[in-house]
Protein backbone atom coordinates (compact mmCIF):
# COMPACT_ATOMS: atom_id res chain seq x y z
CA UNK A 1 0.00 0.00 0.00
CA UNK A 2 1.24 3.63 -0.99
CA UNK A 3 1.99 5.86 2.10
CA UNK A 4 -0.56 8.13 3.31
CA UNK A 5 0.24 11.70 2.78
CA UNK A 6 1.41 14.02 5.87
CA UNK A 7 -1.24 15.28 8.08
CA UNK A 8 -0.91 17.52 10.82
CA UNK A 9 -0.74 14.58 13.22
CA UNK A 10 1.35 12.81 11.52
CA UNK A 11 4.00 14.52 9.90
CA UNK A 12 4.43 17.46 12.38
CA UNK A 13 3.63 14.75 15.50
CA UNK A 14 5.05 11.98 16.93
CA UNK A 15 5.12 11.55 20.64
CA UNK A 16 1.88 13.24 22.16
CA UNK A 17 4.17 15.94 23.65
CA UNK A 18 5.08 17.26 20.33
CA UNK A 19 0.89 16.50 19.33
CA UNK A 20 0.28 19.21 22.37
CA UNK A 21 3.17 21.58 20.84
CA UNK A 22 1.90 21.52 17.55
CA UNK A 23 -2.19 22.25 18.70
CA UNK A 24 -0.59 25.34 20.60
CA UNK A 25 -1.20 23.63 24.11
CA UNK A 26 0.69 24.21 26.91
CA UNK A 27 1.20 20.90 28.40
CA UNK A 28 -1.17 17.46 27.03
CA UNK A 29 -2.57 17.16 30.39
CA UNK A 30 -5.18 14.27 29.38
CA UNK A 31 -7.50 11.79 30.99
CA UNK A 32 -7.92 8.33 29.84
CA UNK A 33 -10.56 7.37 27.34
CA UNK A 34 -12.83 4.66 26.68
CA UNK A 35 -10.61 2.00 24.08
CA UNK A 36 -12.06 0.24 21.36
CA UNK A 37 -15.39 -1.79 21.93
CA UNK A 38 -16.07 -0.52 25.51
CA UNK A 39 -19.46 0.85 26.72
CA UNK A 40 -18.74 5.29 26.29
CA UNK A 41 -19.07 6.81 29.87
CA UNK A 42 -22.00 9.16 28.99
CA UNK A 43 -23.96 11.18 31.35
CA UNK A 44 -26.98 13.63 31.29
CA UNK A 45 -25.08 17.06 30.04
CA UNK A 46 -25.71 20.30 27.59
CA UNK A 47 -21.94 19.05 26.61
CA UNK A 48 -21.95 18.10 23.06
CA UNK A 49 -20.61 14.08 22.82
CA UNK A 50 -18.66 13.13 20.06
CA UNK A 51 -17.41 9.95 18.49
CA UNK A 52 -14.10 10.73 16.73
CA UNK A 53 -12.89 7.72 14.40
CA UNK A 54 -9.44 7.59 12.97
CA UNK A 55 -7.06 4.44 12.37
CA UNK A 56 -4.11 6.77 13.62
CA UNK A 57 -3.55 6.91 17.27
CA UNK A 58 -1.86 10.38 16.97
CA UNK A 59 -4.36 11.83 14.57
CA UNK A 60 -6.91 10.39 17.67
CA UNK A 61 -5.15 12.25 20.11
CA UNK A 62 -4.71 15.25 18.15
CA UNK A 63 -8.49 15.93 17.82
CA UNK A 64 -9.37 15.13 20.79
CA UNK A 65 -6.73 17.68 22.07
CA UNK A 66 -8.74 20.10 19.70
CA UNK A 67 -11.85 19.44 20.74
CA UNK A 68 -12.25 18.78 24.44
CA UNK A 69 -11.11 22.59 25.64
CA UNK A 70 -13.92 23.90 23.42
CA UNK A 71 -16.47 21.79 25.79
CA UNK A 72 -16.89 18.58 23.84
CA UNK A 73 -16.71 15.35 25.46
CA UNK A 74 -14.95 12.97 23.14
CA UNK A 75 -14.56 9.31 22.74
CA UNK A 76 -11.64 8.32 20.00
CA UNK A 77 -12.50 4.86 18.20
CA UNK A 78 -10.12 3.18 15.25
CA UNK A 79 -12.01 1.23 13.53
CA UNK A 80 -15.56 1.13 11.83
CA UNK A 81 -16.75 -1.48 13.78
CA UNK A 82 -15.94 0.44 17.21
CA UNK A 83 -17.89 2.99 15.41
CA UNK A 84 -20.98 0.87 15.18
CA UNK A 85 -20.48 -0.53 18.30
CA UNK A 86 -20.22 2.43 20.37
CA UNK A 87 -23.37 3.82 18.77
CA UNK A 88 -25.48 0.70 19.89
CA UNK A 89 -23.90 1.06 23.58
CA UNK A 90 -24.42 4.15 23.77
CA UNK A 91 -26.62 5.61 26.47
CA UNK A 92 -27.55 8.62 24.70
CA UNK A 93 -27.36 9.84 21.13
CA UNK A 94 -23.94 11.57 19.94
CA UNK A 95 -24.06 14.67 18.69
CA UNK A 96 -21.77 14.08 16.04
CA UNK A 97 -19.51 11.22 14.10
CA UNK A 98 -16.10 13.27 13.25
CA UNK A 99 -14.96 10.12 10.91
CA UNK A 100 -11.91 9.03 8.89
CA UNK A 101 -12.60 7.50 5.22
CA UNK A 102 -9.77 5.26 5.46
CA UNK A 103 -8.66 2.55 7.36
CA UNK A 104 -7.00 -0.88 6.93
CA UNK A 105 -8.54 -2.28 4.37
CA UNK A 106 -8.01 0.25 1.82
CA UNK A 107 -6.00 3.74 2.29
CA UNK A 108 -7.01 5.54 -0.38
CA UNK A 109 -10.32 5.09 -1.82
CA UNK A 110 -12.80 5.98 1.21
CA UNK A 111 -15.33 2.95 -0.27
CA UNK A 112 -14.80 1.53 3.65
CA UNK A 113 -15.85 4.82 4.90
CA UNK A 114 -18.61 4.90 2.51
CA UNK A 115 -19.41 1.88 3.53
CA UNK A 116 -19.90 2.98 7.27
CA UNK A 117 -21.45 6.18 6.44
CA UNK A 118 -24.45 4.38 5.39
CA UNK A 119 -24.28 1.73 8.07
CA UNK A 120 -24.02 4.85 10.67
CA UNK A 121 -27.01 6.62 8.52
CA UNK A 122 -29.45 3.42 8.38
CA UNK A 123 -28.68 2.99 12.35
CA UNK A 124 -29.34 7.07 13.09
CA UNK A 125 -30.47 9.17 10.36
CA UNK A 126 -30.41 12.54 12.73
CA UNK A 127 -26.91 11.67 13.78
CA UNK A 128 -24.64 14.86 11.91
CA UNK A 129 -21.37 13.21 10.07
CA UNK A 130 -18.30 14.96 9.31
CA UNK A 131 -15.94 12.82 7.34
CA UNK A 132 -12.55 13.40 6.86
CA UNK A 133 -9.74 12.34 4.01
CA UNK A 134 -5.71 13.25 2.61
CA UNK A 135 -7.51 11.63 -0.96
CA UNK A 136 -10.14 13.72 -1.45
CA UNK A 137 -11.79 14.13 -5.10
CA UNK A 138 -14.58 15.91 -6.35
CA UNK A 139 -15.84 12.78 -6.99
CA UNK A 140 -15.53 11.10 -3.35
CA UNK A 141 -17.27 14.40 -2.00
CA UNK A 142 -20.45 13.70 -3.67
CA UNK A 143 -20.36 10.55 -2.81
CA UNK A 144 -20.20 11.31 0.64
CA UNK A 145 -22.87 13.92 0.27
CA UNK A 146 -24.95 11.50 -1.48
CA UNK A 147 -24.66 9.82 1.85
CA UNK A 148 -26.08 12.14 4.31
CA UNK A 149 -22.50 13.58 5.41
CA UNK A 150 -22.55 17.10 6.60
CA UNK A 151 -19.70 18.28 5.63
CA UNK A 152 -16.40 17.31 4.13
CA UNK A 153 -12.66 18.29 5.30
CA UNK A 154 -9.99 18.02 3.92
CA UNK A 155 -6.43 16.63 5.90
CA UNK A 156 -4.03 17.98 7.03
CA UNK A 157 -7.43 20.10 8.30
CA UNK A 158 -7.21 23.96 9.64
CA UNK A 159 -8.09 24.28 13.45
CA UNK A 160 -10.46 27.04 13.19
CA UNK A 161 -12.21 26.07 10.33
CA UNK A 162 -12.28 22.28 11.34
CA UNK A 163 -13.96 23.83 15.01
CA UNK A 164 -16.52 25.95 13.24
CA UNK A 165 -17.66 23.15 10.95
CA UNK A 166 -18.07 20.95 14.55
CA UNK A 167 -20.31 23.46 16.12
CA UNK A 168 -22.13 23.89 13.15
CA UNK A 169 -22.93 20.72 12.64
CA UNK A 170 -23.88 19.65 16.10
CA UNK A 171 -25.91 23.02 16.33
CA UNK A 172 -28.05 21.50 13.52
CA UNK A 173 -28.16 17.96 15.08
CA UNK A 174 -29.93 18.76 17.97
CA UNK A 175 -32.23 20.67 15.92
CA UNK A 176 -33.14 18.30 14.20
CA UNK A 177 -33.60 15.74 17.33
CA UNK A 178 -35.72 18.17 18.75
CA UNK A 179 -38.19 18.68 16.04
CA UNK A 180 -38.46 15.26 15.76
CA UNK A 181 -38.99 14.82 19.43
CA UNK A 182 -41.82 17.66 19.15
CA UNK A 183 -42.98 15.78 15.98
CA UNK A 184 -42.96 12.31 18.32
CA UNK A 185 -45.59 14.18 21.05
CA UNK A 186 -47.12 15.20 18.26
CA UNK A 187 -48.16 11.99 16.50
CA UNK A 188 -48.76 10.96 20.22
CA UNK A 189 -51.39 13.75 20.83
CA UNK A 190 -53.07 12.93 17.31
CA UNK A 191 -53.32 9.69 17.51
CA UNK A 192 -54.80 9.61 21.02
CA UNK A 193 -57.17 11.90 18.98
CA UNK A 194 -58.22 9.49 16.05
CA UNK A 195 -57.26 6.19 17.74
CA UNK A 196 -60.39 5.73 20.15
CA UNK A 197 -62.52 2.58 19.35
CA UNK A 198 -65.21 2.89 16.86
CA UNK A 199 -68.65 2.99 18.74
CA UNK A 200 -71.28 0.22 18.38
CA UNK A 201 -74.21 1.45 17.63
CA UNK A 202 -77.27 -1.19 17.57
CA UNK A 203 -78.10 -1.35 14.13
CA UNK A 204 -74.79 -0.60 12.31
CA UNK A 205 -71.96 -1.85 11.20
CA UNK A 206 -68.77 0.15 11.32
CA UNK A 207 -65.36 0.40 10.57
CA UNK A 208 -62.70 3.45 9.81
CA UNK A 209 -59.20 2.91 8.29
CA UNK A 210 -57.04 6.11 8.69
CA UNK A 211 -53.40 6.47 7.23
CA UNK A 212 -50.97 9.07 7.50
CA UNK A 213 -48.78 9.78 4.19
CA UNK A 214 -46.31 11.72 6.56
CA UNK A 215 -45.79 12.47 10.41
CA UNK A 216 -48.74 14.38 10.66
CA UNK A 217 -52.03 14.45 9.01
CA UNK A 218 -54.95 16.72 8.57
CA UNK A 219 -57.30 14.23 8.20
CA UNK A 220 -60.39 12.98 10.95
CA UNK A 221 -63.63 11.65 11.48
CA UNK A 222 -66.28 11.29 13.77
CA UNK A 223 -68.47 8.70 14.90
CA UNK A 224 -71.64 9.11 17.14
CA UNK A 225 -74.53 7.55 18.30
CA UNK A 226 -77.59 10.33 18.50
CA UNK A 227 -80.87 9.80 20.70
CA UNK A 228 -83.56 7.40 19.41
CA UNK A 229 -81.07 4.73 17.51
CA UNK A 230 -79.46 7.45 15.05
CA UNK A 231 -75.71 7.41 14.23
CA UNK A 232 -73.51 10.80 13.04
CA UNK A 233 -70.73 9.87 10.70
CA UNK A 234 -68.50 12.56 9.51
CA UNK A 235 -65.43 13.06 7.67
CA UNK A 236 -62.96 15.92 6.73
CA UNK A 237 -59.87 16.83 5.50
CA UNK A 238 -57.64 19.56 6.36
CA UNK A 239 -56.14 21.79 3.25
CA UNK A 240 -52.32 20.98 3.70
CA UNK A 241 -49.89 18.20 5.74
CA UNK A 242 -47.27 18.35 8.21
CA UNK A 243 -48.22 20.27 11.80
CA UNK A 244 -50.00 23.54 10.38
CA UNK A 245 -52.56 20.73 9.03
CA UNK A 246 -52.46 19.10 12.10
CA UNK A 247 -53.26 21.85 14.90
CA UNK A 248 -55.73 23.00 12.67
CA UNK A 249 -57.43 19.49 12.67
CA UNK A 250 -57.53 19.17 16.12
CA UNK A 251 -59.24 22.50 17.01
CA UNK A 252 -62.04 21.78 14.29
CA UNK A 253 -62.44 18.16 15.44
CA UNK A 254 -63.08 19.50 19.06
CA UNK A 255 -65.75 22.02 17.55
CA UNK A 256 -67.03 19.51 15.09
CA UNK A 257 -67.70 16.97 18.10
CA UNK A 258 -69.49 19.73 20.03
CA UNK A 259 -72.25 20.44 17.43
CA UNK A 260 -72.40 16.58 17.01
CA UNK A 261 -73.13 16.53 20.86
CA UNK A 262 -75.77 19.01 20.47
CA UNK A 263 -77.57 17.19 17.70
CA UNK A 264 -78.18 19.64 15.40
CA UNK A 265 -79.22 19.64 11.68
CA UNK A 266 -76.42 18.52 9.15
CA UNK A 267 -77.01 21.96 7.49
CA UNK A 268 -76.27 23.67 10.70
CA UNK A 269 -73.04 21.63 11.57
CA UNK A 270 -71.44 23.01 8.76
CA UNK A 271 -72.86 26.65 8.91
CA UNK A 272 -71.24 27.08 12.67
CA UNK A 273 -68.45 25.46 11.94
CA UNK A 274 -67.54 27.59 8.60
CA UNK A 275 -68.58 30.56 11.30
CA UNK A 276 -66.05 29.50 14.20
CA UNK A 277 -63.19 28.57 11.88
CA UNK A 278 -63.33 31.13 8.97
CA UNK A 279 -60.88 34.00 11.73
CA UNK A 280 -58.54 31.31 12.12
CA UNK A 281 -57.31 30.38 9.04
CA UNK A 282 -55.28 31.70 6.57
CA UNK A 283 -56.12 32.64 3.15
CA UNK A 284 -54.69 29.12 1.68
CA UNK A 285 -55.87 27.79 4.23
CA UNK A 286 -59.83 25.32 4.13
CA UNK A 287 -61.54 22.44 5.49
CA UNK A 288 -63.72 19.99 3.59
CA UNK A 289 -66.42 17.63 5.38
CA UNK A 290 -69.23 15.61 4.87
CA UNK A 291 -72.13 15.30 7.76
CA UNK A 292 -74.79 13.00 7.70
CA UNK A 293 -77.15 11.30 10.20
CA UNK A 294 -78.30 8.19 9.75
CA UNK A 295 -81.73 7.21 10.84
CA UNK A 296 -82.68 3.73 10.20
CA UNK A 297 -86.08 4.08 12.24
CA UNK A 298 -87.43 6.46 10.04
CA UNK A 299 -85.42 5.21 7.24
CA UNK A 300 -83.64 8.62 6.13
CA UNK A 301 -80.69 9.92 5.79
CA UNK A 302 -80.05 13.68 5.96
CA UNK A 303 -76.83 15.10 4.93
CA UNK A 304 -74.83 18.28 3.78
CA UNK A 305 -71.47 18.39 2.34
CA UNK A 306 -69.16 21.17 2.87
CA UNK A 307 -66.74 20.84 -0.41
CA UNK A 308 -65.83 17.08 0.17
CA UNK A 309 -65.31 14.02 -2.13
CA UNK A 310 -68.98 13.15 -2.29
CA UNK A 311 -69.91 9.85 -0.50
CA UNK A 312 -71.21 6.91 -2.08
CA UNK A 313 -74.69 5.19 -0.71
CA UNK A 314 -74.43 1.54 -1.76
CA UNK A 315 -78.08 -0.24 -2.14
CA UNK A 316 -78.27 -4.03 -1.61
CA UNK A 317 -79.53 -3.97 -4.91
CA UNK A 318 -76.42 -2.30 -6.81
CA UNK A 319 -77.60 0.90 -7.05
CA UNK A 320 -75.70 4.33 -5.63
CA UNK A 321 -76.53 7.28 -4.67
CA UNK A 322 -74.02 10.42 -4.24
CA UNK A 323 -74.16 12.72 -0.92
CA UNK A 324 -73.62 16.05 -3.46
CA UNK A 325 -75.91 18.62 -2.23
CA UNK A 326 -73.92 21.42 0.47
CA UNK A 327 -72.23 24.09 -0.03
CA UNK A 328 -68.33 25.94 -0.25
CA UNK A 329 -65.31 24.19 1.67
CA UNK A 330 -65.04 25.36 5.32
CA UNK A 331 -63.01 28.63 6.07
CA UNK A 332 -63.57 30.08 2.77
CA UNK A 333 -66.50 32.27 3.26
CA UNK A 334 -67.75 32.37 7.20
CA UNK A 335 -71.86 33.34 6.48
CA UNK A 336 -71.85 30.44 3.94
CA UNK A 337 -75.18 28.71 3.45
CA UNK A 338 -75.90 24.99 3.37
CA UNK A 339 -78.45 22.87 1.53
CA UNK A 340 -79.31 19.47 3.05
CA UNK A 341 -79.74 16.27 1.08
CA UNK A 342 -82.03 13.42 2.39
CA UNK A 343 -82.01 9.74 0.94
CA UNK A 344 -84.17 6.85 1.94
CA UNK A 345 -82.40 4.35 3.68
CA UNK A 346 -82.70 0.59 4.60
CA UNK A 347 -81.34 -2.33 5.92
CA UNK A 348 -78.16 -3.35 3.79
CA UNK A 349 -77.25 0.06 2.93
CA UNK A 350 -73.57 0.63 2.92
CA UNK A 351 -72.49 4.15 3.12
CA UNK A 352 -69.06 5.06 2.01
CA UNK A 353 -67.06 8.11 2.84
CA UNK A 354 -63.60 8.48 1.78
CA UNK A 355 -60.95 11.52 1.63
CA UNK A 356 -59.15 13.15 -1.13
CA UNK A 357 -55.63 10.92 -0.19
CA UNK A 358 -57.97 7.85 -2.03
CA UNK A 359 -59.53 9.92 -4.89
CA UNK A 360 -56.71 11.23 -5.94
CA UNK A 361 -54.12 8.47 -5.48
CA UNK A 362 -51.55 9.25 -8.52
CA UNK A 363 -48.27 6.80 -9.40
CA UNK A 364 -47.32 9.24 -12.29
CA UNK A 365 -49.17 13.03 -11.04
CA UNK A 366 -51.38 12.65 -14.65
CA UNK A 367 -54.44 10.08 -13.87
CA UNK A 368 -55.89 9.71 -10.77
CA UNK A 369 -57.72 6.27 -8.90
CA UNK A 370 -61.00 9.41 -9.57
CA UNK A 371 -64.39 8.21 -8.98
CA UNK A 372 -65.25 5.84 -11.52
CA UNK A 373 -61.89 3.17 -10.43
CA UNK A 374 -62.89 3.85 -6.74
CA UNK A 375 -66.70 2.87 -7.53
CA UNK A 376 -65.87 -0.11 -9.51
CA UNK A 377 -63.53 -1.32 -6.27
CA UNK A 378 -66.14 -0.66 -4.32
CA UNK A 379 -68.81 -2.69 -6.15
CA UNK A 380 -66.31 -5.91 -6.09
CA UNK A 381 -65.78 -5.06 -1.99
CA UNK A 382 -69.55 -4.79 -1.23
CA UNK A 383 -70.12 -8.20 0.29
CA UNK A 384 -67.05 -7.76 2.74
CA UNK A 385 -67.52 -6.57 5.65
CA UNK A 386 -67.00 -2.53 6.75
CA UNK A 387 -63.53 -3.81 8.40
CA UNK A 388 -62.37 -6.00 5.90
CA UNK A 389 -63.75 -3.43 3.21
CA UNK A 390 -62.10 -0.42 4.61
CA UNK A 391 -58.26 -2.17 4.33
CA UNK A 392 -59.44 -3.24 1.26
CA UNK A 393 -60.15 0.22 -0.61
CA UNK A 394 -56.83 1.41 1.13
CA UNK A 395 -54.67 -0.92 -0.77
CA UNK A 396 -56.25 -0.04 -3.81
CA UNK A 397 -55.65 4.06 -3.51
CA UNK A 398 -52.12 2.32 -2.52
CA UNK A 399 -51.56 0.26 -5.65
CA UNK A 400 -52.75 2.58 -7.95
CA UNK A 401 -50.34 5.12 -6.67
CA UNK A 402 -47.23 2.65 -7.60
CA UNK A 403 -47.27 1.02 -3.62
CA UNK A 404 -47.92 4.20 -1.82
CA UNK A 405 -49.87 7.10 -0.91
CA UNK A 406 -48.48 10.89 -1.36
CA UNK A 407 -51.37 11.99 1.16
CA UNK A 408 -53.70 11.23 3.80
CA UNK A 409 -56.02 8.32 3.49
CA UNK A 410 -59.07 7.75 5.62
CA UNK A 411 -62.10 5.44 4.64
CA UNK A 412 -65.18 5.40 6.78
CA UNK A 413 -68.05 1.90 5.64
CA UNK A 414 -71.30 2.28 7.88
CA UNK A 415 -73.73 -0.61 7.14
CA UNK A 416 -77.23 -0.42 8.31
CA UNK A 417 -77.88 -4.10 9.53
CA UNK A 418 -81.84 -3.41 10.72
CA UNK A 419 -83.94 -0.66 12.61
CA UNK A 420 -83.18 -0.53 16.09
CA UNK A 421 -85.99 -2.16 18.24
CA UNK A 422 -87.65 0.99 20.15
Amino acid sequence: MCPRPQTLASAAVGPVARVAQALKFPTPVMTSTASDGATPRLVETDQPRLLVADDQADVLEALRLLLKPHGFLVRTVSSPAAVLAALRSADHPYDLLLMDLNYARDTTSGDEGLELVAQVRAFDPRLPVVVMTAWSTVNLAVATMREGVGDFVQKPWDNARLLDTVRAQVAAGRQRRRAQRMETDAQDVQQRLLAGPVPHVPGFDLAVVSRVAEGLGGDFYHLAPLAAGRLGVAIADVCGKGTPAALLMASVKASLEDLVAADLPPREVCARLARTIAPRLAPDRFVSLVYAVLDPSRGTLVYANAGHPAPFLQRADGAVRRLQRGGPVLGVVAEADYEEGALALAAGDRLVMVTDGITEASRDGASELGDERLLAGLRELRTLPPTEACGRVVDLARTFGGDSLRDDATVVVADVVAPPRR
